[in-house]
């Protein structure tokens, strides 16, 4: 069945801001393991931290785990522009110390996996209703999916990534109770809802979005090609500028509830058990959605994935190939 591009998408695009965070791993050169040298790691980010314009470089929860954040763009180019210079001034810091910075979306140390992602803020400077944020948001669910079944960057066993979904606070199924919006009550954590953060008022973080919303986006792998960052970047902001507030999504949410729940829940399950045709389940959507959306967005679908490209060369799947794949998909 083929994608009505009318029944999802407005012909024009609308103001929106988007603001990306990539998590990425650093390599020991010396140890040929992953960084767990915490003084080190700490001592290269104070010098980062000396550079104008390479603030938003971070630590993160781990001590082998880095994050780059831009700050709020209305273009895909000034995002992808702005990761593409951050990853370049903190490349030059750390390999000063022979440490390695790799976009990998998973590697197990000690036989514990560390998942890497992207993470895309959008908001809409002049929405200000929170029911249109979530109408928004689910909308763009079914097509988050697709992309995220597509960019599929590693194979790792099925008990981990299913771990992984079913654990994590922010790849998980979005809960699709309708009385949040409805009634305006956002702060319960008992109507939390995965894909819709909640309103964000702090001024001390200039990456995040401002209220009166925002969507995150948390379902994404780190791509190792640059090439596939780029067309994430440009497929989530061209989505999100284009989706209607009133789509398919919400019909059937208020049509379907439980129908469309299960759909979810069985879109979530084939993520972790294959890699392409996750949308078929909502039989609304054939499974080259993510090419017949971008083809709509007039913007390059990748078809050779990832995991392709990485069986083409040869790669293992370990750190080392993801570091081959950093050198030659043009990150390095």
């Amino acid at each position: 069945m083929s994608l009505n591009t009318g029944e999802w998408f407005n012909t024009d695009l609308a103001d929106i801001k988007c603001g990306v965070e990539i998590e990425l791993l650093l390599l020991d050169s010396k140890t040929k393991a992953l960084l767990a040298n915490e003084d080190k790691l700490l001592s290269v980010l104070g010098r980062i931290k000396s550079i104008k314009g390479a603030e938003n470089i971070f630590k993160d929860f781990y001590t082998y785990q880095l994050e780059i954040r831009t700050k709020p763009h209305d273009t895909p180019q000034d995002v992808v522009s702005e990761i593409k210079k951050l990853y370049a001034v903190a490349y030059k810091e750390f390999i000063k110390e022979r440490i390695y910075i790799i976009p990998a979306p998973s590697i197990a140390r000690e036989g514990v996996p560390a998942y890497c992602g992207l993470h895309a803020h959008i908001s809409y400077p002049k929405e200000k209703s929170k029911e249109t944020y979530f109408k928004k948001a689910m909308g763009m669910l079914p097509f988050i999916y697709s992309l995220a079944d597509h960019c599929k960057n590693f194979e790792i066993s099925p008990l981990h990534t299913s771990d992984r979904i079913s654990k994590s606070h922010h790849i998980g199924l979005p809960e699709l109770d309708m009385i949040r919006w409805l009634t305006g009550d956002y702060q319960n954590p008992k109507y939390r809802d995965i894909i819709f953060s909640p309103p964000i008022t702090t001024d001390d973080n200039p990456s995040r979005m401002k209220k009166p919303a925002t969507i995150e986006i948390r379902i994404l792998d780190t791509p190792s090609l640059f090439h596939y960052f780029e067309f994430m970047v440009y497929f989530i902001m061209n989505l999100a500028g284009k989706i209607k507030t009133n789509n398919p999504m919400i019909t059937l949410l208020k049509d379907e509830r439980d129908e469309t729940n299960n759909r979810l829940n069985m879109t979530r399950h084939l993520l972790i058990n294959q890699r392409y045709g996750v949308n078929k389940i909502f039989r609304m959507l054939s499974s080259d959605v993510c090419e017949q959306a971008s083809r709509e967005f007039n913007i390059k679908f990748p078809r050779e994935t990832q995991f392709e490209f990485r069986e083409k060369k040869g790669y293992s799947g370990d750190i080392n190939g993801f570091l081959s794949m950093a050198v030659e998909g043009d990150w390095i």
